[in-house]
């Protein structure tokens, strides 16, 4: 693993982990309070660290080696599209009457796609 693959690990996992006790921490305050102000930046709370992890992927993407960086736009760009395939079915599959998935799963699939897409292109590189 080079460099810049050790640091983002480190910055994503160490984001990551926060994300795990803050948002654990905001649903248990979350079913403790009553006052709406409180329930709102309880709710968004676990965004803070979804910012660090962000900035660490962005960190990585400007430390890449040349290849890599003519690769990730690539699998980037896919990303959406293999996204927007998956919920326009789910949207048809409404109409037959099965449930509605929540928003919060769109941008884990966005992440998801890339990285299968990066772990091909990253074979047909070796």
């Amino acid at each position: 693993m080079n460099k810049a693959a050790k640091t983002y690990t480190v910055e994503l996992i160490t984001s990551m982990v926060a994300y795990a006790v803050i948002l654990m921490g905001s649903i248990w305050a979350l079913e403790r309070t009553d006052s709406t102000p409180l329930q709102v930046v309880l709710a968004v709370l676990p965004v803070v660290p979804l910012l660090f992890a962000l900035r660490a992927f962005l960190r990585f993407l400007s430390r890449i080696d040349e290849l890599q960086q003519r690769i990730q736009p690539k699998r980037l760009g896919r990303s959406p599209a293999a996204t927007g395939l998956v919920t326009i079915t789910v949207g048809f599959l409404e109409n037959a009457g099965l449930p509605q998935p929540s928003w919060i799963w769109v941008f884990p699939m966005l992440i998801a796609f890339w990285g299968i897409g990066t772990a091909i292109a990253g074979r047909r590189y070796q």
